[in-house]
């Protein structure tokens, strides 16, 4: 008869969770496992220290991608977007923070504030990530055609296919409780869309030298900027004089 005291009596030792990852190994984390991601940010540890690199990491990310599209307008445009491109996302972040927030709790998922920074840092690094993928096919079409409108387009087709990878992200982060209603935080995603877009706007322009400082004053819903471009790219090019 068996000892119930002996080691074979004993339960299977329950299953651990994944182990969060280091600061160092969360970009790769960001794309191959998403789950230690919602691990860290479940569990509280190195918030700010973490979420502090996804944003560093964002920033440089868009600030290649902006490089990539300014070079449809020359050198000095390309410099240009290396910085305003961050900046639009950096601006945009900060402005949707507290919308992020809210959702997410009226959502089900109830945040810390640390937590909510470190979420939304990962989320543009994630975009930031698809972007950097994306920006060979930026420049190759930058430096090839003259079309303001078909450049523009693209941009913003890459971008949102980028979101959509981003939204997927925090789909795959309902490997803890914490994020299983993620509903509020995919809704987020539309209002940070509607803020970069204006946000761009405000920071125009991004495809040609500017003609005075670095963006204009003049205020313009991004609709209407949108079909200024449709207008200006619709005018026949006036032949050169001999």
């Amino acid at each position: 008869m068996t000892d119930p005291h002996t080691p074979a009596s004993l339960p299977p030792p329950m299953p651990t969770a994944a182990l969060a990852p280091e600061p160092d190994n969360m970009i790769s984390a960001l794309l191959k496992a998403p789950h230690s991601i919602s691990t860290a940010l479940a569990g509280g540890q190195n918030l700010v220290r973490t979420g502090t690199l996804f944003l560093f990491c964002a920033l440089a990310f868009h600030a290649v991608f902006g490089f990539a599209v300014g070079l449809f307008a020359g050198l000095p445009v390309a410099a240009m977007d290396l910085v305003k491109v961050p900046l639009i996302a950096l601006c945009s972040l900060l402005l949707c923070f507290p919308s992020l927030y809210v959702f997410a709790c009226v959502g089900g998922a109830p945040l810390s504030f640390a937590q909510t920074y470190a979420l939304g840092c990962a989320c543009a690094a994630m975009v930031g990530l698809l972007l950097v993928g994306l920006a060979p096919v930026a420049w190759l079409f930058a430096v090839s055609t003259h079309s303001t409108l078909f450049v523009v387009l693209l941009t913003f087709i890459l971008w949102v296919v980028a979101l959509g990878f981003a939204g997927r992200f925090v789909g795959k982060l309902a490997a803890v409780p914490l994020f299983q209603r993620a509903g509020g935080i995919k809704v987020w995603f539309m209002i940070l869309i509607l803020v970069t877009l204006q946000m761009t706007t405000c920071l125009r322009p991004l495809l040609a030298k500017p003609t005075q400082g670095w963006w204009t004053g003049e205020k313009k819903f991004f609709l209407a900027q949108l079909a200024t471009i449709f207008e200006e790219d619709d005018k026949p090019l006036t032949p050169r004089v001999k």
